[in-house]
């Protein structure tokens, strides 16, 4: 099983990394992710790049916008081509594929957004840094380091599960630009929120410590994407996919 699971999630970041992803961005792509958001955006920032708590709210959620231009190439892009009913025809479980895939997506995600948090530390160290190591804080590293995986895993639970109904890639990507849409919505309506209930918020978030937040952010994350996970095993029926 886990064997299978690696096989498949292998093939679909060989072609990730080879023909591009869903939107068609090629190989090539990713260099220039690694040099804007590696070394240009490091550069304008200078040291607060690695002191700047919002920082973690940058690399938490980087990885929805990396693994959402691949995800929704994984299911929809297969029948598109024409591939899928082979990939179903294999000797490979259900849940070999399902998993297989949702690992590609997580580690896609997940190694892209510390491959530039590496390269933008290194920017900062050799621009700014004069003699002195630079590096983020710990706390933020692990909540980086977590809110990164955890990030990945719910971009590639929703994108799969848009990806199996979804007709064509261009459809998958329609429905993922509306769900990231939904997801900033509560970001972009806080200007229309009552001062009153913001004081209420604040003084919360003031009595409460950064630690419990954090914890308890990451556990509903994980029991959403547990949730998510769950459905797509359900929806993930290999009779039905072929005659579609």
């Amino acid at each position: 099983m886990i064997t299978d699971i690696l096989t498949v999630a292998g093939k679909e970041l060989r072609e990730v990394f080879t023909f591009g992803d869903a939107r068609g961005r090629s190989k090539y792509s990713l260099l220039v992710l690694v040099v804007v958001f590696g070394i240009v955006f490091p550069l304008q920032s200078g040291r607060e790049w690695v002191d700047s708590p919002v920082n973690i709210m940058v690399w938490a959620w980087m990885p929805f916008l990396w693994v959402s231009g691949v995800v929704a190439d994984m299911f929809a892009g297969e029948r598109e081509r024409h591939t899928l009913e082979a990939l179903l025809a294999t000797r490979l479980s259900d849940q070999a594929i399902l998993f297989g895939k949702l690992l590609a997506a997580l580690t896609y995600g997940f190694t892209l957004t510390w491959v530039i948090m590496i390269a933008s530390l290194i920017t900062v160290n050799i621009g700014f840094g004069k003699g002195e190591l630079l590096f983020y804080p710990l706390d933020m590293t692990l909540a980086a380091l977590g809110f990164s995986l955890l990030i990945s895993g719910l971009s590639g639970c929703i994108g799969v599960l848009v990806s199996l109904r979804a007709g064509s890639v261009r459809q998958a990507q329609q429905l993922m630009s509306t769900g990231m849409l939904v997801l900033f919505l509560p970001f972009m309506l806080i200007q229309f929120i009552p001062k009153s209930w913001l004081d209420v918020a604040g003084n919360l978030m003031e009595n409460a410590q950064p630690v419990q937040i954090a914890i308890g952010l990451a556990v509903f994350l994980l029991v959403v994407e547990l949730i998510l996970v769950a459905i797509a095993r359900r929806l993930f029926q290999r009779s039905k996919l072929i005659l579609d």
